[in-house]
């Protein structure tokens, strides 16, 4: 009996312990969950408001478009989780264009820095499905390209949000356990709904290619116009044209309009400089066009966008009014 028990505590030791993984700090924080950390400190200073910048979704766009948040900071609250406080009560009634990103009960439980990386604890609802996806939403093309899009969307709202405010390069997204031990609170990458990958998901970092910015924006309009899908060029222009202060027509107009124009069979664009407050960016760009089967080029021309409400947009007079040349 008493050989035995040295092997029984072998075994005990092997089977508690678990590698440390290298990305996450090194305290009883990162691997025990919110609830080990301590509350900070109240140093005596007053509360005060900040303006943050918070990335949300624009619509049903790919891409995310940053809303203005006054915020109203305390002296116990870190500004990284405020932010993410924020970020996860979803964007403000009055910005009508902008969607939440996270599924319900989604809670933010803690952030901890280390050097140039954040750590950010989210409660295990994360892992959710959203409530209007199907159960069996991986046998829709359609669906399964829409749920991989929103899980991409949603860290890169955190990851924008976080770097837009903080002097931030990458954050590690770790995830509420309800095991006693786990190897990793690391979120994994079958998160992301590409696949069955456990290994833990890299982290994030800021994707301009994902965010609404000038370049994205001007980007987004040349190729609605190319493939003429003016549905969806609709949403990127102004309800008031800047440059005539004309209202914007109805859809069905605007598409006919749009319609009688020469075909757009390539492009490309330079520039961007932002100006007047950081509310225009103008653009030179040169175009191949086919019109009545001639082709007709455009050099040289200019383009102005305006950020309406943090949206950049281009009124309609932009692309209407284009002198092209017969080479």
């Amino acid at each position: 009996m008493r050989r035995l028990l040295p092997l029984l505590l072998v075994c005990l030791l092997l089977c508690g312990c678990t590698a440390h993984d290298p990305l996450l700090p090194m305290t009883s924080a990162a691997v025990q969950g919110a609830s080990d950390i301590p509350a900070p400190q109240d140093d005596g200073l007053a509360a005060h408001d900040r303006t943050a910048t918070i990335w949300y979704r624009f619509g049903t766009e790919p891409l995310l478009a940053p809303e203005a948040r006054e915020m109203r900071l305390t002296p116990t609250t870190p500004y990284e989780l405020a932010l993410m406080q924020a970020l996860l009560s979803g964007p403000a009634a009055s910005s009508t264009e902008l969607e939440g990103l996270f599924p319900p009960g989604t809670r933010v439980l803690s952030t901890y820095r280390q050097g140039r990386l954040l750590f950010v604890t989210l409660s295990r609802q994360i892992l959710n499905k959203y409530p209007d996806e199907p159960d069996a939403w991986r046998a829709s093309d359609l669906w399964q390209a829409e749920a991989i899009l929103r899980r991409r969307l949603a860290m890169q709202a955190i990851a924008a949000t976080i770097t837009e405010n903080c002097d931030v390069d990458q954050v590690v997204v770790l995830v509420e356990q309800t095991a006693a031990v786990s190897d990793s609170m690391r979120l994994r990458q079958s998160y992301y709904g590409e696949g069955d990958d456990s290994a833990p998901a890299a982290p994030l970092t800021r994707d301009e290619n994902l965010l609404l910015t000038p370049h994205t924006a001007m980007e987004t309009i040349l190729q609605c116009w190319a493939e003429r899908n003016w549905q969806r060029l609709y949403l990127y222009i102004h309800r008031t044209d800047p440059a005539t202060g004309v209202e914007r027509p109805s859809y069905e107009d605007f598409a006919a309009q749009m319609d009688a124009l020469p075909h757009l069979t390539s492009s490309a664009f330079s520039g961007g400089s932002v100006s007047r407050g950081g509310t225009q960016a103008v653009f030179t760009f040169d175009a191949q066009l086919m019109d009545d089967g001639q082709t007709a080029e455009l050099h040289n021309a200019v383009m102005h966008l305006k950020c309406d409400r943090g949206i950049w947009r281009i009124g309609v007079s932009q692309l209407l009014d284009r002198e092209v040349i017969q080479p």
